[in-house]
């Protein structure tokens, strides 16, 4: 079995984050969970310090801090192919946004923020094992204020034959290249307990499953 470390060096290719930029074909759906994300987190007051891991092309950090023009912004991710691209998308936020290039998996190994309102993550946690996920969840932890919002937007194992009808039915939805692998994949995807499990373990409360279309979750949850 392969380890989170190999995962996370796949994404350091050029060639790789090309053909999963080309071939990716969830963004029309993804739209309505992060707009509910940028809902739900600003209820009680604007975020102020959003952080995204494994931001990759940077779209969900975009769509915050859009909607939230004096909020800051914290770009981390392996990738070095990806900065380019994040730095075009995230370019009219000037020095609001900052860029660090760094293993999510090792969060305390990077020279980030403590005090963050949210953290955001999409399409990440389900590379990680779950030893690994609860590890990357606590990190997270450790990088928000008390009732600071983690939230997760990522890809679950459904049950039994679930999975597959997704599949078939998806590109209707989502459009002609959604649900076709992009990427290899080291670990069974997380399920919905596992992830809220994670949450709990890692010190979040007030955790929920606020939005799913077929095998796509968002989590939501505040620092405890």
């Amino acid at each position: 079995m392969s380890s989170n470390a190999e995962v996370t060096a796949a994404w350091t290719d050029a060639s790789y984050v090309n053909r999963w930029s080309a071939a990716d074909g969830l963004a029309g759906l993804l739209r309505m969970p992060w707009r509910l994300s940028t809902a739900l987190t600003s209820i009680e007051g604007a975020p102020r310090l959003v952080m995204d891991l494994g931001s990759g092309p940077g779209t969900f950090l975009h769509e915050f801090l859009t909607r939230f023009p004096q909020a800051r912004g914290v770009w981390v991710d392996a990738s070095d192919a990806m900065l380019g691209r994040a730095q075009e998308l995230l370019a009219p936020h000037g020095d609001r946004v900052s860029y660090v290039v760094g293993d999510v998996s090792r969060l305390r190994d990077l020279d980030l923020p403590d005090d963050c309102d949210v953290v955001t993550n999409s399409r990440v946690a389900h590379h990680f094992d779950p030893t690994g996920l609860t590890d990357f969840y606590q990190q997270v932890r450790a990088r928000l204020r008390t009732g600071g919002w983690l939230v997760t937007l990522d890809h679950v194992l459904p049950p039994g034959d679930w999975d597959r009808r997704y599949r078939k039915v998806i590109k209707e939805f989502a459009g002609p290249k959604a649900g076709e692998p992009t990427h290899p994949h080291y670990f069974p995807y997380p399920t919905p307990e596992g992830h809220l499990r994670s949450f709990a373990d890692a010190g979040f409360v007030e955790t929920d499953l606020a939005w799913r279309a077929m095998y796509t979750c968002l989590f939501l949850g505040r620092a405890g």
